[in-house]
C-alpha cells in the first residue's frame, strides 16, 4: 500500500459506507415493523394472536439499533486518524505476523464498529476492526514496530508488530 494515510482513509470510508448500508436496511425493517403494528387490530381475538405485539417489540429493538448505528456514524465521520504514529494508538492500522516474515493480519483500532471486516481492494488480507476494549486491541495498544505481542485466541499466538500506520 503506497501511502499509509490514504489507505487508512480509504478503509475508513469503506467502513462508513458499510455502516450506512446497514443503517438503511435497519430503517427499512423498522418501517415494515411499524407498519405491521399500525395495521394490526389492537384487540386480540385470541390469546395466541400476538403478531401486533411481536411487531411492536421488533420495531422498538430496530429503533434502538438505528440509534446505535447513527451514533457510530457520527463518531466515525469525526474521527481523526494519526498520521505517523510511532506506537499503536486509536486510529492506527496495525500489521502483525512472524518476525521478519510477511504480514499475516491487519487490525484497525477504532472507537466503534468492532468485529467488522473491511476487504482489501487489491484482494489482499481483510482488515479487522477492533475497539480498544477488545483483548486484541489491549494487546496491541502502545506497541511499536518490532515488539512481540501475544494475540488472544485458542491457542494464544505470539506475533510481532510489523507495521504501524
Amino acid at each position: 500500500m503506497p501511502d499509509a494515510l490514504i489507505d487508512k482513509r480509504t478503509l475508513l470510508a469503506s467502513l462508513i459506507a458499510k455502516v450506512e448500508a446497514t443503517l438503511e436496511e435497519l430503517r427499512a425493517g423498522y418501517g415494515a415493523a411499524r407498519d405491521a403494528v399500525l395495521s394490526t387490530p389492537h384487540v386480540m381475538k385470541s390469546k395466541r394472536e400476538v403478531f401486533g405485539q411481536e411487531s411492536a417489540y421488533l420495531a422498538n429493538a430496530l429503533a434502538l439499533n438505528i440509534q446505535e448505528r447513527e451514533h457510530e456514524l457520527k463518531l466515525l465521520r469525526g474521527l481523526r486518524l494519526p498520521e505517523n504514529p510511532e506506537r499503536v494508538a486509536l486510529g492506527c492500522l496495525v500489521g502483525v505476523g512472524e518476525s521478519g516474515e510477511t504480514i499475516e493480519g491487519f487490525y484497525l483500532i477504532l472507537p466503534v464498529s468492532g468485529g467488522m471486516e473491511v476487504p482489501a481492494k487489491d484482494g489482499g488480507l481483510p482488515v479487522r476492526i477492533v475497539t480498544p476494549q477488545t483483548p486484541v486491541a489491549k494487546a496491541l495498544l502502545g506497541k511499536s514496530v518490532g515488539d512481540e505481542v501475544a494475540l488472544p485466541g485458542a491457542p494464544v499466538r505470539v506475533s510481532t508488530v510489523l507495521q504501524v500506520r
